[in-house]
This record gives structure tokens, sequence and C-alpha cells, in this order.
């Protein structure tokens, strides 16, 4: 079992992740540019789903490590990432960008790494 502040030092590691992810791939492509409102908002998803999810699911049946290094917890959190990035986009207009698909996988895979490097 995690402590709260272990949980929400994760859920802020995965904020700041995510946001640099956005920017960087933002600068790289050739996409119009988010507005920071939307990078924000982004950021701000991923953060909130990790925290959500790893302070529901604490408990030691999903932290056992099945696959060494890789908990239960740690994938189920990056799924509930991505149903929670498609759930934010459909209250805006992101799903209609064309790079939609590939910047939400980007932020599923962020979730997935922070969950397992700093938990």
């Amino acid at each position: 079992m995690f402590s709260l502040a272990q949980i929400a030092l994760s859920a802020a590691v995965g904020l700041v992740a995510s946001l640099v992810v956005v920017v960087v791939y933002d600068r790289a492509t050739r996409t119009p540019p988010r507005s920071w409102t939307e990078t924000f908002g982004l950021t701000i998803v991923v953060g909130l789903s990790i925290l959500v999810w790893r302070a529901a699911g604490n408990s030691a049946a999903l932290n056992a490590d099945a696959i060494p290094v890789v908990s239960a917890n740690d994938v189920l959190c990056s799924v509930l990432t991505y149903v929670s990035l498609e759930l934010y986009a459909g209250f805006g207009h992101l799903a209609q960008r064309s790079d939609w698909p590939r910047i939400r996988a980007l932020l599923t895979v962020v979730s997935l790494v922070v969950n397992i490097v700093t938990i």
C-alpha cells in the first residue's frame, strides 16, 4: 500500500511529464499549436486520472507485481487515463484535431511510464 503523499507525488510527476510531452510534441510537429488552456486541460486530466485511480485502487492485490516491475494497478491506471482523455475530448473540439489519436496515445504511455517508475 502506498501513502497519499506518494500517490500525490506520482500524479504531480505525471502532470509535469505530460505538460512536457504536449509542448514538445506541438513544437516538433507541423500541426497547429494548442492553446495553453487546452494544454493545461490535457495535463490536468492526466494528473487527476493518476491521482484518482491510484488512491481508489490502493490495495495489495492490485499493487502486487504479477510481471516483474509492472503491477495491475500500473496498467489499469493508464487505461483510466486513456478513457479520461477521451471523455475530456468529447466536451470540446480536441477529438476533431487530426493529431488527437497520437497525442492521446502519447499521454497514455506517459501515464504508464510514470506509474511504473514512480510507484
